[in-house]
């Protein structure tokens, strides 16, 4: 049985995940999972290449005859630069890198915040590809001269995999540079910040064979002939297409992991002063869809108050622990804004930062869990109502994907919040996602819609309604 390869990249791990179609459901298997966490390298936060793409290129080897085809999704706005020689220029830097800063404040300069989303569509973050470009020219004058071409990561993995350049459209439209009615990088934006536009490949839509391994930089890899799919290369968008939003215009999703992405889908980019003074972003979605949605950070607070506690405690602190706890202390009160920069940072004591937010010390160092999952739900049910208000539409649900949906109470305070029913699975969207683009683009699947009839064969659906309607 030929399989498809997914490799779905978030922004702390990494997974392998081998997919097939046997009597009318999706059967996968896990052949890889490694946490990459980012390293220091002369002054700035990185990722790991070298670790990457070995682990990469060692369980394409491992299942080689196995795979039919070859699909990669990773988080958005990060990128690699590669020299006329075709070499990488440096290990690739993290959007957590504090000195990112430095582009956002100089971008404003030029342009201001207004003006670029109105000239993008995406929401304002300093963490955004056209900042950190912008940074790198500051920082690393030198290897910013020596770009010939930038690429966003999954393209990255791709080119090395293929040796072919390209901008997949999904990931493209994470870098506050792109034309989202245009589907191509801005010439305004270009112009504007004076970056070179060759130095951004052809955009292409999700769906296309990108090339074959036989062509890869990797020598390793030349002995086989598997083709490389270009999926919907955003991880959001590849777990997006198997919400029920994609079908029901009453229906929210929440993609909900080290980031919180909730919103709808519209027919067109909605790019309004209110959209932007509500912190809300467009990005371009599987078929031509457009995702809208605001971008928050998520249970990377969970984690790091876990980590953090974890080592305060000399243990390990297990998820059942903190939900009971978070289940039997609902009475607790103190909110914060999950989506201030101070959380978004690459490190950082997170009981002194709520400390110093809320003005106050819990009396437990585990209610400040407590803390994050009601400030989470409170986020949630505020962006909500922004979007209903801004596109004159009302919503009955909310389908929740993503690791976050495991929580059985976050799920039902999240329902207790908004008033919405919630829909929850399946929890591996993002490769079923990545894997349904593999085989439709292969033809082994006629249509998204018979890979949905899939799925729905294949998978669990959960259900939570508010307890206080």
């Amino acid at each position: 049985m030929k399989k498809a390869l997914a490799f779905d990249m978030g922004a702390t791990s990494i997974r392998g995940i081998l997919g097939y179609v046997e009597n009318g459901q999706l059967k996968t298997e896990e052949v890889l999972r490694f946490s990459h966490d980012r390293i220091k390298e002369n002054g700035r936060s990185r990722w790991d290449w070298k670790k990457i793409i070995e682990n990469i290129t060692n369980t394409i080897i491992k299942y080689k005859d196995e795979i039919e085809s070859i699909g990669i999704d990773t988080w958005g706005v990060d990128f690699g630069v590669i020299n006329k020689e075709g070499e990488l220029l440096e290990n690739p830097i993290s959007y957590r890198d504090a000195k990112n800063i430095i582009g956002y404040e100089n971008a404003q300069k030029v342009m201001s915040l207004k003006e670029i989303f109105m000239n993008t569509g995406n929401q304002i973050m300093s963490i955004n590809t056209l900042f950190q470009l912008l940074a790198l020219k500051e920082v690393s004058n030198e290897n910013y001269n020596n770009i010939d071409q930038v690429l966003m990561m999954p393209d990255l993995i791709n080119y090395f995999l293929t040796g072919e350049r390209y901008a997949e459209a999904t990931i493209a439209s994470t870098t506050q540079l792109f034309n989202l009615a245009e589907k191509k990088i801005s010439n305004k934006i270009l112009e504007k910040f004076k970056i070179n536009k060759d130095i951004f490949p052809e955009v292409i839509e999700p769906g296309n064979i990108v090339g074959n391994l036989k062509n890869s930089k990797i020598k390793e890899l030349r002995e086989l002939d598997i083709p490389v799919i270009s999926v919907a290369s955003h991880d959001t968008a590849s777990a997006v297409l198997l919400t029920q939003a994609y079908t029901d215009p009453k229906c929210m999703f929440l993609s909900c992991g080290t980031w919180s992405l909730i919103g709808c889908l519209t027919d067109k980019p909605v790019i309004t002063e209110e959209a932007y003074d509500d912190s809300l972003t467009n990005e371009t979605g599987y078929r031509d869809s457009n995702m809208f949605f605001t971008n928050i950070t998520g249970l990377y607070l969970v984690e790091k108050l876990k980590d953090q506690l974890e080592r305060q405690q000399g243990r390990e602190i297990p998820f059942e622990e903190i939900t009971e706890y978070v289940k039997s202390h609902s009475q607790i009160e103190t909110y914060i804004d999950v989506a201030l920069p101070v959380f978004q940072q690459d490190e950082f004591d997170i009981i002194a930062e709520i400390d110093n937010v809320t003005k106050q010390h819990q009396e437990n160092e585990f209610d400040y869990f407590v803390v994050i999952y009601k400030s989470l739900t409170k986020k949630y049910s505020e962006t909500i109502e922004h979007i209903k208000k801004i596109t004159n539409r009302e919503f009955n649900r909310l389908h929740i994907i993503g690791g976050g949906a495991k929580s059985t109470v976050l799920c039902q305070m999240i329902a207790d919040k908004t008033g919405l029913d919630i829909v929850v699975g399946p929890f591996e969207a993002t490769a079923y996602g990545n894997i349904l683009i593999q085989k439709i683009a292969l033809k082994e699947i006629s249509s998204l819609e018979e890979g949905f009839e899939i799925i729905a064969n294949t998978t669990q659906l959960y259900n939570y309604k508010p307890k206080n309607i």
